[in-house]
């Protein structure tokens, strides 16, 4: 096998997946593909219906977080995928792109091409979009975006509730303008997941250019004097080292980029000799900024018996047949069908609060997440565009070791203020009287939480993450910039990143779609240079 490569890519998930597939399009280019998790065919991964048995397993990083000090110290439970697609391959499968003024703001932070005018190319050039047409969609993209086949009575309870209460109907809520309640669109083709491993990856496997390990840890960006020179990796312990002519691209996301930046002596210097790594480049901001969204998850009981809590055996043997037979029935959707963006005051640039409506109970065992134990619906709501900001540290010289990944959630005030918020709205919607017929009891927060104080109590020792950490390399041409505006690692020549880490700040929506985004763009970066 050869161990030289025009462009090495190091993780194989949303965003290596497409930087991988769009580079070996040409044919005069080479390309390695690492990714340290297997392959994509358990059939759960292809199943809508449960991608909530993927977690904690081997397509699972089963990372936790530090303590937070705002959450009771609870450490919160943090999967990310470790399989060929990444966590586009166990995630919930929502495409949402955020507001255009998320794009603004890093032109204005000074990431030129990075406007709306200049991102939005990139989203329609990855879409399949089968739900709109028009200016902002692009319809011959690899990456489907459709509705769900078959949705729960409970969806449509809920948007009738929010127009009941003042919030109007957004048939697009990837348009121009996102406020409202609406349809979430999914990433499901054909009523199976739709993630850029089969979108992307797999209709490029046959190219004679393309080579893809998979069970490869890689260990060590490999650096000559200021240039990338390739990886060292482990294949079933055995090491390797692969060589790169052009360019090495990180896409290991907010965690595993940071993380082998620093293991490989590239991050701040009195962290990185702390814990005995020979300092390479002294880059300050390699695992700052680190952002999430916490959720909190308020929930009710119905009267009526509308989800798929109490299924017998046979029924839930009836359901799996329907769906291995011709992939239809309740397995068909991701269960967040539906959902509202919502601003706390008027003349806000893009609304500061999300809801997400899951037709059914989810009964929480902190930090964990057990089957529904009754017959519920949850809202899970987050502040759009969350302003505490967190960390990922390396712990010691060993790249196998896990870094600290720490949030700080909560660490601002605001943060606190918008979940207070979105807690009063949610009963609010729920209060209506489109839910009159099967409303049952508030399960969480709870009827005895009235004050904001209560609340406030509440969401401390419930909340959690919703999985979308972003921002830990950000671009800019700040001093804490890890990247510049065409990806390039400061200071180190060949070596780029292309995945979520290099949001300067998180979109007002989930990150999937915007790191497909930034693959998109980072391809054609690369094959100009």
């Amino acid at each position: 096998m050869a161990n030289e490569y025009d462009f090495i890519v190091v993780g194989a998930g949303s965003a290596g997946c497409v930087v991988a597939a769009r580079l070996s399009e040409k044919p005069d280019v080479s390309v390695l593909l690492l990714e340290a998790g297997g392959g994509d065919d358990d059939p759960r991964i292809l199943t809508p219906a449960k991608f909530s048995a993927l977690t904690n397993t081997k397509y699972d990083w089963g990372f936790r977080t530090a303590p937070q000090a705002e959450l009771h110290n609870r450490q919160i439970a943090y999967p990310r995928g470790r399989v060929i697609g990444g966590t586009g391959s166990i995630n919930y499968m929502i495409y949402l792109r955020g507001h255009p003024s998320d794009y603004d703001c890093w032109r204005q932070l000074g990431c030129d091409g990075w406007s709306w005018e200049g991102v939005l190319p990139y989203f329609k050039r990855s879409e399949g979009n089968r739900i709109h047409n028009g200016a902002l969609h692009g319809k011959s993209g690899p990456f489907v975006v459709d509705v769900q086949s078959e949705r729960y009575q409970l969806t449509d309870t809920f948007i009738q509730a929010c127009q009941d209460n003042g919030i109007p109907f957004n048939a697009d809520l990837n348009g121009a303008d996102i406020e409202g309640c609406g349809y979430f669109p999914a990433t499901i083709d054909g009523n199976e997941r739709c993630s850029t491993a089969r979108a992307y990856l797999r209709p490029a496997m046959d190219r004679p250019n393309l080579t893809v390990i998979t069970g490869a840890a890689t260990t060590k960006i490999v650096v000559d004097g200021t240039s990338v020179v390739g990886v060292d990796y482990l294949v079933r312990g055995q090491s390797h080292r692969a060589h790169t002519s052009r360019e090495v691209v990180l896409s290991s996301g907010a965690i595993g980029s940071p993380h082998l930046l620093q293991i490989s002596g590239i991050g701040p210097a009195d962290t990185l000799r702390s814990v005995g790594v020979d300092v390479v480049h002294d880059l300050p901001g390699v695992g700052e900024n680190l952002q999430d969204h916490l959720h909190f998850r308020s929930r009710w009981e119905v009267t009526e018996p509308l989800t798929p809590y109490g299924r017998s055996a046979e029924i839930v043997a009836a359901v799996q047949e329907r769906y291995d037979t011709d992939r239809s029935g309740p397995l068909t959707t991701n269960h967040f069908e539906s959902g509202a963006f919502l601003s706390s005051s008027a003349g806000l640039a893009a609304p500061d609060m999300e809801l997400l409506m899951i037709p059914f109970f989810i009964s929480l065992d902190a930090p964990e997440l057990r089957p529904p134990d009754r017959h519920g619906f949850t809202i899970s709501s987050f502040p759009t565009r969350p302003r505490s900001r967190g960390q990922v540290t390396i712990v010691s010289d060993d790249p196998l070791d896990r870094p600290v990944i720490d949030p700080r959630y909560l660490t601002e005030p605001e943060d606190m203020r918008l979940m207070v918020e979105m807690v009063k709205r949610a009963r609010e919607i729920v209060a209506m009287p489109a839910f009159d017929t099967v409303r049952g009891a508030e399960v969480s927060p709870g009827s005895h939480a009235q004050s904001d104080d209560d609340l406030i109590a509440e969401i401390r020792t419930i909340a959690s993450t919703s999985f979308h950490p972003i921002g830990s390399c950000k671009m800019g041409v700040d001093d804490m910039a890890v990247v510049d505006p065409e990806l390039r690692v400061r200071g180190i020549q060949g070596l780029r990143i292309a995945d979520a880490s290099v949001m300067p700040s998180m979109n007002t929506g989930h990150p999937n779609a915007p790191t497909i985004m930034i693959a998109e763009k980072a391809s054609d970066l690369l094959l100009a240079s």
